[in-house]
């Protein structure tokens, strides 16, 4: 369903949803002539001066490889480019292995919510909410 729903959301026109913005940006990772991961960032909703990482993807094979951490770098640098004071993340509970990269690189835990569905409510699905602070540039 998560899937389902990134595909009628921004990954339905990804040109238009993180090429066109300014502050945005999309990013693939290629291994073997192949697509084996994505992350993409624009400007928080909540915070001027924060970036968005979003849709970090990395294909299972080549999981622990270091493809996550380069895009998540990717982002970072950018953030610096754009002259942004964080980048932030929201991550499910479950998705342990990507809460630890995200730990590994410099995120720091911020908050903890429930899903604000009838599921998450029901199943305690719980939100964790990441930040890294970017260092100014000299």
């Amino acid at each position: 369903m998560y899937i389902e729903h990134c595909l009628k959301e921004d990954l339905l026109d990804i040109k238009t949803t993180y090429m066109g913005s300014k502050g945005s940006c999309f990013w693939v990772a290629e291994a073997d002539e192949c697509v084996v991961g994505t992350v993409a960032a624009r400007p928080s909703d909540d915070q001027e001066g924060e970036l968005m990482l979003k849709r970090m993807s990395v294909r299972k094979d080549y999981r622990g490889l270091g493809v996550a951490k380069a895009l998540c770098q990717a982002v970072i640098c950018f953030a610096q480019q754009q002259g942004c004071r964080a980048v932030v993340l929201n991550t499910l509970m479950v998705q342990d292995e990507a809460r630890l990269m995200y730990e590994r690189v410099g995120f720091a835990k911020y908050r903890d919510d429930v899903l604000a569905t009838v599921y998450g409510r029901l199943a305690n699905v719980t939100i964790s909410k990441y930040r890294y602070s970017v260092p100014r540039r000299s």
